[in-house]
């Protein structure tokens, strides 16, 4: 006698390793995450660090040079800058002249931000004067209005830094003549490392703040063995 067997038997028989299978694959998609999660990890650990860089120099050591508070504000406007240089992360110029974007080494703020606190920072202490943005002016209040344009904003790998820019400074509220100038700074560096190119530019923002002072003062600002003066005009009334 064939004895058949029962269909429900068969059905079980035939489902159980199907079960299996489906009860390793939620366990391999988990392992796998884990992998993916320790791998991303791992990347993570392995980038390198970001430094961020100041264009504001610091304090020098008093020299003994008392500066009087002066009788006046200043105002010193947004810096324009070229798209090129605005970037977030710093843009060195190599001796071939090709130009890297050096990701892990960044600016604190954006590029032109920078630019005006420095330059804000250096005329205040040329000047005893402050800043509008710290005290609000009076109606009427004396202030020394500065704008500036910067054409080359350059960091070149163990040559040099450089600050090619158009400034105006105009008097409001008092006496004075308005001057429109263009300077050309540059500040050499000994080495090919990032502090020393930064150090270098700030240099060169301190000798642009001392040239647009010394025109502030009613002098004609005078060149130097950084600073190129690239000539000087009135500004109309």
């Amino acid at each position: 006698m064939n004895i058949r067997p029962l269909r429900g038997a068969e059905s079980s028989s035939l489902g159980a390793p199907a079960i299996g299978r489906q009860g390793r694959q939620p366990r391999l998609r988990a392992a796998l995450a884990v992998l993916a999660l320790s791998g991303g990890l791992a990347a993570c650990g392995s980038s390198p660090p970001v430094h961020y860089y100041t264009l504001q120099a610091p304090a020098a050591p008093s020299a003994g040079r008392a500066v009087a508070s002066a009788p006046f504000l200043i105002e010193v406007q947004a810096v324009s800058i070229s798209t090129q240089a605005d970037q977030p992360q710093l843009m060195v110029r190599t001796g071939d002249g090709s130009v890297s974007a050096l990701y892990s080494e960044r600016w604190s703020s954006p590029l032109g931000d920078e630019l005006r606190g420095a330059l804000s920072d250096a005329l205040k202490r040329e000047l005893g004067a402050l800043d509008v943005q710290v005290v609000k002016p009076g109606p009427g209040a004396a202030v020394w209005r500065v704008q500036t344009d910067v054409q080359r904003f350059e960091l070149v790998s163990g040559s040099m830094a450089q600050l090619d820019a158009t400034w105006r400074v105009r008097p409001v509220n008092l006496k004075g003549s308005g001057l429109l100038c263009r300077s050309v700074v540059t500040e050499t560096v000994s080495d090919a490392e990032v502090p020393s190119l930064i150090a270098a530019q700030q240099r060169a923002v301190v000798n642009l703040a001392g040239a647009m002072a010394s025109a502030i003062r009613g002098q004609t600002p005078a060149g130097s063995a950084s600073v190129q003066m690239m000539g000087c005009s009135p500004l109309k009334e």
